[in-house]
């Protein structure tokens, strides 16, 4: 998926969302930052599969 940002005043779809968080959380800059701050990680682990959106 392409992780290029559209400017648009209209919300997108909620897959869309998943996609760009993918997206993200497959990046080189999410590594690097998840290395250099080991307890994020742990507190990224520990909210896993919570429903945190209504």
């Amino acid at each position: 998926m392409d992780c290029t940002r559209i400017n648009s005043l209209e919300m997108e779809t909620e897959d869309h969302y998943r996609k760009k968080a993918n997206c993200y959380k497959t990046s080189p800059e999410y590594g690097r930052m998840i290395s250099l701050y080991p307890i994020l990680e742990t507190s990224i682990q520990d909210c896993k599969g919570e429903d945190l959106v209504a």
